[in-house]
């Protein structure tokens, strides 16, 4: 309903707030991360990021694994990172200076985190459309409870 544009009427938000509560999942997975998830700074970062998302009713079963994937790239750009500040940017070879190989691989994981920070609602902007969703629909319910006094 948040990517909703235009005004809806009270039958049509119904019909929009019914088929969201269709699509959503149940969270017994969810809460747990996933038996393949074995990196320690993964693991942890999925049991804190589950702590925070669960009070946000948003995220299911079926999210878990993109947000697996997130603390994957999270620990994996976090363990480039800490090569890159080890090495340096710049790396002195035989035939010269040249960036750090590293500092790619640091570039790719910071992305796959971003891209899955957006299907998991981790960034500010998915998190003001839930926002959205959920002051529409406490809105609602006090108009249908009390109308327009």
């Amino acid at each position: 309903m948040s990517e909703q544009k235009g005004h809806l009427t009270r039958e049509q938000q119904t019909k929009r707030q019914t088929e969201q509560e269709f699509v959503k999942t149940d969270n017994k997975y969810f809460l747990k991360p996933p038996p393949w998830l074995t990196d320690e700074v993964a693991v942890k970062e999925y049991k804190r990021l589950v702590d925070a998302l669960k009070k946000m009713d948003m995220l299911g079963d079926l999210d878990a694994n993109n947000l697996a994937c997130y603390c994957n790239a999270y620990s994996n750009y976090l363990k480039a990172t800490s090569l890159v500040n080890a090495e340096g940017l710049i790396v002195h070879g035989e035939k010269g200076d040249y960036e750090n190989p590293l500092v790619g691989i640091q570039i790719r994981y910071a992305k796959e985190m971003r891209d899955f920070a957006r299907l998991c609602g981790l960034s500010i902007d998915s998190r003001l459309k839930f926002a959205t969703v959920k002051l529409d629909e406490i809105t609602d319910a006090i108009d249908g409870e009390f109308g327009d006094i």
